[in-house]
């Protein structure tokens, strides 16, 4: 997960006085002197004053996480003792149920989903993740309900992020179920292409890949990282003249910011001479 993501689930506590400090500040206190039992104790108040505050939960999952961490043997693969990692669960769950269009309490549950490596749970929230974007057209929402910056952007990310990890676990079937997903709502989606090409790549079904990759590039025709994948998979098929062609577009359509692409591009096609 990226750290610009991460950082929503980390900041996002706010709320009411306690003994002139907000719950926020007091749990963060507790928190950072590592006194678990005074950050139980604000939960409690905090609870029992306004169990309605969405930044509850986001410190419930946080505490929970923690102590989850602190409580892990040894031994586990995960690295988080099951109990406690439940229990977060169960809270940020509970904050999705009530406050659905909070952005960093559905990246709080998947991360934790990612971490205890429940691949079938992180899927399907995934999943319920981009149906619901395109229910509420992007508009998430942050602390104090402020329309989250960028929420286009910031979703695509977190999406990318998704698919990264499961390309990881080598989980290719979840890719595409993932990115099929995406295209099924954002069907100009071209990372979801690039995506399910890679996959297709991986596993040597040569055609399905450039099928997929031909389509995208009637959608984004300069986009050079497609047209190098596109030249790749002819190259992989011993199509040297459809190979050379489009590495040649690469060359041409990249950006200042694509040198190593460009560098690669000009290898391929000594290589092809």
């Amino acid at each position: 997960m990226s750290k610009k993501l991460l950082l929503l689930v980390i900041s996002c506590l706010f709320c009411s006085y306690i003994n002139a400090q907000s719950y926020r500040e007091s749990f963060n206190n507790a928190i950072n002197a590592k006194n678990m039992s005074k950050a139980a104790e604000v939960l409690k108040a905090w609870d029992l004053k306004n169990s309605n505050d969405p930044e509850l939960y986001i410190a419930y999952f946080n505490y929970y996480t923690i102590m989850s961490m602190d409580a892990a043997p040894s031994i586990t693969t995960s690295g988080l003792d099951q109990k406690y990692s439940k229990q977060a669960l169960e809270f940020i769950t509970e904050g999705i149920t009530r406050f659905p269009t909070r952005f960093d309490m559905r990246i709080a549950k998947i991360y934790m989903l990612g971490e205890l490596r429940d691949y079938q749970a992180y899927v399907a929230e995934a999943i319920n993740n981009i149906a619901y974007s395109a229910r509420i057209n992007n508009n998430w929402k942050r602390e104090e309900f402020l329309m989250l910056d960028k929420a286009d952007d910031m979703f695509f990310d977190a999406v990318l992020d998704w698919q990264t990890f499961l390309f990881s676990k080598k989980l290719y079937k979840e890719v595409i179920r993932i990115s099929d997903e995406m295209l099924k709502y954002y069907p100009r989606h071209i990372q979801s292409m690039l995506n399910i090409s890679t996959v297709y790549k991986e596993q040597k079904e040569y055609d399905k890949s450039l099928d997929i990759l031909l389509k995208a590039n009637i959608i984004e025709p300069t986009n050079a990282i497609l047209l190098y994948n596109i030249a790749d998979v002819y190259n992989k098929k011993g199509d040297k003249v459809n190979a050379k062609k489009y590495y040649e577009q690469t060359i041409l359509h990249c950006t200042d910011d694509e040198d190593k692409l460009n560098d690669a591009a000009k290898f391929r096609l000594e290589e092809l001479k």
